[in-house]
């Protein structure tokens, strides 16, 4: 039960026990007074045993409310933890405007944080805070403002939303439209973020305006506040997928690695939120019990075997493989094996060619439909595919490779380099790497698209792509293919027009692909 003093903040108290509740636990539902004068919709846990018990702090998804992560609510609360759940300002029933991670976005953290420990028996010394996707990244964040917060768990979050906006100056235009049109549908948006998100989805950006959706991104992400993350030396559990869309899983890497505190890192196949979606429904999740087993380290103290674990845990696609166990990250990334671009093959010794392809033309060949297609992947076990003799080769470059002999693991990123001769002063091309069985269907690696805005037409210029991470086996009799077209629903691209966009590839700098391959042996 609450305290006397919530009374009056309690909008709507049903003291409910959950079935099968182990222990027994109240629930309720409470109004918490929030800067600005509104108040956030909480659904508070409380366990029937004396306290004082340690605190879960859940945060809402983007469009989430109170009762979003009623499932692992339930689930800490039967674990002993004061659970109170609630959505951020402007989502579910809490008042205010979206800011995506502003200000008072994260100064709400504390203030549910005083709030619970006021009303509730929780433990002020045991404080853990974790969300999904919008969740995940103001409890990050608020760790670094709030030194209470002992643990953090970061599931699908984002590092740094600059590079989640836009990578090597191509916008992730359809991505973007998601969360504007969703934002609007399910909650109230600032109008500062609504102009944003607005001027973000315009066809042709100016540079002051993308200057200015740099400017309002950087200050929401975590990764502008590592250092002082890192002086506050919360636990941080961060759990990503391997095709996300949204928060690519190199920018997680890197804000892992430099994160001083104790630390544990988990990449999965899927897109964003599909390895904690099943949790949220009631379904077993390896996700979710990560996450309680972390809270129960570092927050409740109960438990501590997940510390004897190495701390990087990878599964690699295609399929729902055994994990794999790492001391770091540097120890999963496999040295590059290079193989130089023929003028359609992927070779040992550089070669010297010219070849065209009609620029502003798609392919079959695509990064495939937001949110979708990897969390089928995630369900399936199966990459998006495509048949790479429906590639038209008039609007696509495509290299391919001898069959591998042997099951070969892929750990790391893929990089290339080529060099492009534009048509135009502003173009795109889009990269795709893929996994293609004897039959020819190719089964997707990974994707990348490039951009340039301010070229010389005619003039070569080079174009260095740097995939993010992966872990993915090629079977054996399989063989890689690079493709390359200048097209992708998921971008907003810089095609001005037709023409044909060259590819050069010179003995003084011949074109290449580098793949990080495990050697046959190694011990995960």
């Amino acid at each position: 039960m609450m305290r006397a003093g919530a009374v009056s903040l309690v909008v709507a108290v049903t003291t409910v026990l959950f079935p099968g509740a182990a222990a027994g636990f109240a629930t309720s539902f409470a109004d918490v007074p929030a800067a600005g004068g509104i108040t956030l919709g909480a659904m508070v846990l409380q366990p029937s045993s004396p306290g004082p018990h340690p605190l879960a702090v859940l945060i809402g998804a983007w469009g989430g409310g109170r009762t979003q992560n009623i499932i692992p609510a339930r689930d800490l609360a039967n674990r002993g933890y004061v659970v109170i759940s609630y959505g951020a300002r402007g989502f579910g029933e809490s008042g205010g405007a979206v800011e995506v991670a502003g200000p008072d976005d994260i100064t709400d953290v504390s203030t549910v944080i005083d709030w619970t420990l006021a009303h509730t028996a929780a433990d002020p010394a045991r404080i853990g805070v974790g969300g999904v996707s919008y969740g995940a990244g103001i409890g990050l964040i608020a760790a670094g403002f709030d030194a209470r917060i002992k643990a953090v768990a970061s599931l699908s979050g984002w590092a740094d939303l600059v590079a989640s906006l836009t990578q090597n100056d191509t916008r992730h235009g359809l991505a973007g439209l998601v969360l504007y049109l969703s934002g609007k549908a399910n909650g109230t948006l600032s109008p500062e973020t609504d102009t944003m998100l607005t001027k973000f989805l315009e066809p042709a950006i100016s540079d002051a305006d993308s200057q200015a959706v740099i400017d309002w991104s950087r200050p929401r992400s975590p990764l502008s506040y590592v250092d002082r993350i890192n002086t506050n030396h919360p636990a941080v559990l961060a759990i990503q997928t391997w095709s996300e869309t949204v928060f690519q899983p190199g920018q997680m890497a890197d804000f892992y690695q430099r994160l001083a505190g104790p630390k544990r890192a988990e990449f999965v196949p899927g897109d964003h939120a599909a390895s904690e979606s099943g949790g949220l429904l009631g379904l077993p999740s390896d996700t979710w019990t990560s996450v309680y087993r972390w809270f129960d380290a570092h927050v409740a103290g109960t438990d501590t075997s997940i510390e004897t674990e190495p701390p990087v845990v990878t599964r690699a696609r295609p399929g729902t493989q055994r994990p794999e166990y790492r001391p770091d990250w540097p120890s999963f990334v496999a040295p590059p094996s290079r193989s130089y671009l023929g003028r359609d093959t992927l070779q040992a010794t550089p070669a010297v060619w010219t070849s065209s392809i009609a620029a502003n033309r798609d392919t079959v060949a695509n990064g495939g439909i937001p949110l979708a297609t990897y969390s089928l992947e995630a369900l399936s076990g199966n990459p998006p595919t495509a048949f790479l003799w429906q590639v038209d080769r008039g609007s696509g470059a495509v290299w391919t490779q001898s069959p591998v002999k042997a099951a070969t693991q892929l750990r790391g990123s893929l990089r290339a380099h080529l060099t492009v001769v534009p048509p135009a002063t502003a173009g795109t091309v889009v990269a795709y790497v893929y996994d293609v069985d004897p039959l020819g269907t190719g089964s997707l690696v990974n994707y990348l698209p490039y951009s340039w805005k301010h070229a010389t037409p005619g003039q070569p210029q080079p174009v260095d792509l740097d995939f993010s991470p992966t872990a993915y086996t090629v079977a054996a009799g399989h063989h890689l293919a690079l493709v390359v077209d200048s097209k992708d629903p998921l971008f907003l691209d810089w095609n001005t027009g037709d023409g044909r966009l060259g590819f050069v590839s010179t003995a003084a700098d011949p074109s290449w692909l580098d793949v990080p391959v495990r050697k046959s042996g190694a011990t995960p």
